[in-house]
């Protein structure tokens, strides 16, 4: 599939040094200069009546920062806090513009075209309010209008947002993906020198694995979190055991990480359909033709992440589509001060 194969040279090129990296590193220095500016003469922008969390990474691709949001939304819930979430809905239609796609009560039929990670917010946080819009200080102002008891707003993807104030900054890292080849964009995967790490109050580590040195460094306290898979359920969310042959299917940042998710949890897979992160699947050739190769190939199960399946769930298909739910947990929650 091209998906495959764009994947494989984007991640020969930005996970491991190569000539091409070298070739483009001038132009990384001077944009991390540039980043580095940025941020010494941003100011502490709108400053909310409400505590902003941020959820956010420096490095492009799948890190986990939307689990993590729906895992901080949950806990301070459970504390008895007032919680929303402002997510920039990207790729959904209403990036450009700031709508309220769920509330205490519904996920509105608007939901389904705010954007695939929207979605799955709004439909995984039932009974806290999810709004899109890439200005997060107007998001802030409509849910500090709306919901004046709120204590605690949940930016997801906003480590570089500059013009809201942060209460809190966390910053994740899939040990997967790690920092890459360790250079900025367009070099490597960082979206912003790790030097940046100095503003941050917490770094997420995503993973079991050893932590780069690289990260420790910046002696923020570091929490380690994970994916445990909860349940598979079939596309009318009803439990289903995937026993038989197992392919998967993704359009997320990093692919990889799927695939481990899928190997712990005791499941061998025949092959991996992999497509460009946010992929809206919207060319029924290429469904047709995956669903040629899967009865060919005699494949029970197609598994897929629910960031995926909030976008197969409206195309229509014929694909044997097993869904899986994971949840994302802090393992060292009481080093976390909120």
């Amino acid at each position: 599939m091209c998906g495959e194969k764009m994947q494989n040279i984007i991640e020969n090129h930005l996970y491991k040094r190569s000539l091409l990296s070298y070739l483009l590193w001038p132009i990384s220095f001077k944009y991390s200069l540039i980043l580095k500016l940025r941020r010494l003469l941003a100011n502490q922008g709108y400053r909310s009546k409400c505590k902003i969390i941020s959820v956010g990474n420096i490095v492009s691709g799948g890190s986990g920062k939307t689990p993590l949001t729906i895992f901080l939304a949950k806990h301070l819930t459970e504390k008895g806090f007032n919680v929303a979430v402002s997510h920039r809905g990207y790729k959904g239609k209403f990036e450009h513009k700031n709508k309220l796609i769920s509330d205490h009560s519904d996920v509105f039929d608007s939901a389904r075209d705010a954007g695939d990670e929207a979605f799955l917010l709004a439909t995984k946080l039932p009974g806290i309010p999810v709004i899109t819009g890439r200005n997060r200080k107007r998001s802030i102002q409509i849910l500090e209008e709306k919901y004046p008891d709120l204590g605690y707003i949940i930016l997801d993807d906003s480590f570089q947002h500059l013009k809201v104030f942060h209460d809190l900054d966390f910053v994740i890292f899939n040990e997967i993906g790690g920092i890459g080849n360790g250079f900025v964009l367009p070099a490597g995967i960082l979206r912003e020198p790790l030097s940046a790490l100095k503003f941050a109050d917490y770094i997420v580590f995503n993973g079991k694995g050893e932590i780069p040195w690289l990260l420790l460094k910046y002696n923020k306290p570091i929490l380690r979190g994970g994916y445990k898979v909860n349940r598979f359920y079939d596309t009318d969310g009803n439990d289903i055991t995937p026993v038989g042959k197992i392919a998967l299917l993704s359009a997320i940042g990093l692919p990889r990480s799927f695939e481990k998710t899928i190997k712990e949890a005791g499941l061998f897979y025949e092959k991996h359909y992999r497509f460009p992160d946010h992929y809206d699947f919207k060319d029924k050739a290429i469904l047709q033709k995956i669903e040629t190769e899967l009865k060919k190939e005699k494949i029970d199960y197609l598994l897929i992440t629910e960031k995926d399946f909030a976008k197969l769930r409206f195309i229509e298909h014929n694909l044997p589509l097993v869904v899986v739910e994971v949840e994302f947990k802090l393992l060292n929650l009481e080093e976390m001060k909120m």
